[in-house]
């Protein structure tokens, strides 16, 4: 047990130094060249250099004060992670975002008709033709668009897709999935939520990198390169994750019902007895 929670400290260490501490301590080394610079002077190597020189000078002989004030830079360089980490959570929600109808109900629209365009064409494609136009519809959404983004759509679309074919609530049938899927394949679902929660992350710093930008423009710069980059990892990530936990009910949906006395004869779990686990499930609510 001590071994256990000694490497269990140590990963947490690590994590805690690797995505909070380090990125933190880069911003606010660029937050402090940003005060001295601004953006007159933006790129202006030698003023950077002179104030660093002042800067050791004035604590070369002062070794208390140097190291209070490396403490003071450390917790700040946390607090700016924890920042960027609360931020990130605020992209996410705006990346899953279902309303209000007045702000997001432009893009929904927008998306869906986009969608309905593209599935006209695949309907009335040749035979020859009908593969491409299925992936451009695909490439909108999987299914019919109610959300203003294609993570929100992407997200959603498993739930609407497994309760088709199988007749499944999926909210209320993964938790009981969930306790049933091998080791490895729990792995990889969490793999895949995380690698969402680090693109998220990743958009966070750069909403603090344009704000950075107000008194610095390249930090402007750099928080734009983060956002789409965020964004491009975040659209990546969702889709792994909706083929991760959509694959796993086609894969052990059959289980979960023999588990809990209902086995299907067919090996495959029917939109009839799917809504009738569902029930099940629901108890009522």
């Amino acid at each position: 047990m001590n071994a256990f929670l000694s490497a269990l400290g140590t990963k947490l260490a690590e994590r805690w130094v690797g995505v909070l501490v380090l990125p933190g301590a880069l911003f606010t080394v660029l937050a402090v060249a940003a005060s001295v610079l601004g953006h007159r002077h933006a790129l202006d190597g030698r003023r950077l250099s002179h104030a660093a020189e002042d800067f050791a000078t004035r604590y070369d002989h002062r070794p208390v004060s140097a190291a209070l004030l490396a403490v003071v830079a450390m917790a700040a360089a946390t607090l700016i992670g924890l920042l960027a980490l609360g931020l990130g959570s605020a992209v996410e929600k705006v990346w899953v975002i279902s309303g209000p109808a007045w702000l997001t109900g432009p893009l929904v629209r927008w998306r869906h008709d986009r969608w309905t365009r593209a599935r006209a064409a695949a309907e009335h494609a040749p035979a020859d033709e009908r593969a491409a136009r299925v992936a451009i519809r695909n490439a909108v959404a999987l299914t019919e668009p109610v959300r203003p983004t294609w993570i929100g759509d992407r997200l959603r679309g498993v739930g609407v897709r497994v309760y088709g074919q199988y007749g499944l609530d999926f909210p209320f049938t993964w938790p009981r999935l969930w306790l049933l899927l091998p080791e490895t394949c729990r792995n990889d679902v969490i793999a895949a939520r995380e690698a969402m929660s680090g693109a998220s992350t990743q958009s966070g710093w750069g909403v603090l990198y344009l704000c950075l930008g107000t008194q610095w423009w390249p930090a402007a710069l750099a928080g734009v390169v983060l956002l789409l980059l965020g964004w491009r990892r975040g659209r990546a990530a969702a889709g792994n994750l909706a083929d991760l936990t959509e694959s796993a009910v086609d894969l052990y949906a059959a289980e979960l019902a023999r588990s809990l006395g209902d086995g299907p004869p067919s090996g495959t779990v029917t939109p009839a007895q799917g809504r009738k686990l569902s029930e099940r499930f629901r108890k009522g609510a």
